[in-house]
């Protein structure tokens, strides 16, 4: 019997290779380029070739040749907001599938090949990769910075800043950082810094400034870039503040809304206001705020916390956390002004993408 059984063992054909194993590695890194990036996750099971190829610079740069880059959405979350910094990323299921135990086909992803990073640092994308700047670490204010290659999730130490900061304004224009105030005591409140570093992403050098004379002493709160300028708040006053002229001017109307956590899309600043529960946008031409329609109720209410980035295509990302629970919300909404000015938004998806005591610390998008 065990002869027999042997024998027809022998008899069975052997299973043929996989097709696509045989072509050329040019050839595969030219079809995995042309697929999204949501089905990267299911072809890095398949093989070690795979896997391997997932993640190198060359099918990055074939995506990029074909007009294949996606924006991706980077998010630095604590756990308390008092310990350090882990990286997840916002992924999606391909097909309308789900993820595991949720109802929900989006959903924030750790990132374990990353380490804990300082916490209240700067966070900068250019490009496939982001840098992380300052923060505080082990109860002290730190000037490292580390640069992560989001293509293979992996964190490289670059020279230190000119000085210790934390809480910065951080904003790049011309591919130039900007790190404007900030902390660089323990006690960011009693003693912000008066100083202004730039660091120059092609020479990779920094230069110390020393911060020009409006609101010194005072510390920033929130920040964008539009038209080639900054926009910064604190708690008395909102500037714009122009590199170029090295000039910096007060915006009332701006400073008449408490904007915070907030994205450019087409010049126009966004931010949701958790206490008028609405989407409020700023056009800096006009000097003019409005509230964003078409989507009222269908997003969650009563929240103590929210952050928008901006997206590819003309949308934006909005995060939120509802009072009374600790699971975070997303929804991506598209944006368009109408005849009239009006600015209506769409609510594309909106579902659970983490739960737990978990606080969003800052976004970033990066392109791969």
């Amino acid at each position: 019997m065990s002869s027999q059984i042997i024998r027809a063992q022998k008899k069975q054909p052997p299973e043929p290779p996989c097709l696509i194993s045989l072509l050329p590695d040019e050839i595969v890194v030219d079809i995995v380029a042309r697929v999204p990036r949501c089905y990267y996750p299911t072809l890095s099971q398949v093989s070690r070739r795979f896997r391997s190829l997932v993640a190198s610079p060359e099918l990055y740069a074939r995506r990029s040749f074909f007009g294949c880059t996606e924006q991706c959405l980077y998010v630095a979350i604590s756990k308390d907001q008092t310990s350090d910094i882990h990286w997840f990323t916002l992924c999606r299921k391909p097909n309308g599938q789900q993820f595991s135990g949720t109802a929900s086909d989006h959903r924030l992803v750790h990132i374990p090949s990353l380490p804990p990073m300082p916490i209240q640092g700067s966070y900068v994308g250019i490009g496939s990769k982001i840098f992380v700047m300052g923060g505080f670490c082990n109860w002290k204010i730190t000037s490292s910075v580390s640069l992560i290659d989001c293509r293979t999730h992996t964190a490289q130490t670059l020279p230190d800043m000119p000085k210790a900061v934390a809480i910065s304004v951080t904003e790049l224009i011309d591919r130039k950082i900007y790190v404007i105030g900030g902390s660089d005591t323990l006690s960011p409140l009693k003693s912000p810094s008066r100083s202004m570093m730039v660091y120059d992403t092609d020479t990779e050098m920094w230069e110390l400034r020393a911060r020009p004379d409006w609101e010194a002493g005072k510390r920033w709160f929130s920040s964008v870039v539009i038209g080639g300028k900054i926009y910064m708040r604190t708690y008395y006053n909102s500037f714009v503040y122009d590199p170029n002229e090295d000039s910096c001017d007060r915006d009332e109307v701006l400073h008449s809304k408490e904007w915070s956590s907030s994205c450019v899309i087409d010049d126009v600043l966004y931010y949701y206001d958790v206490r008028g529960n609405c989407l409020r946008a700023y056009d800096p031409k006009q000097r003019s705020w409005g509230v964003v329609k078409g989507f009222e109720g269908l997003l969650p209410e009563a929240c103590k916390w929210s952050k928008t980035v901006s997206c590819t295509g003309g949308n934006l990302v909005l995060f939120l956390q509802k009072t009374e629970e600790t699971e975070i919300c997303c929804a991506e909404i598209a944006v368009e002004r109408r005849e009239g000015g009006e600015i209506w938004g769409k609510v594309e998806w909106c579902s659970v993408v983490l739960g737990g005591n978990f606080h969003i610390m800052d976004c970033v998008a990066v392109e791969l």
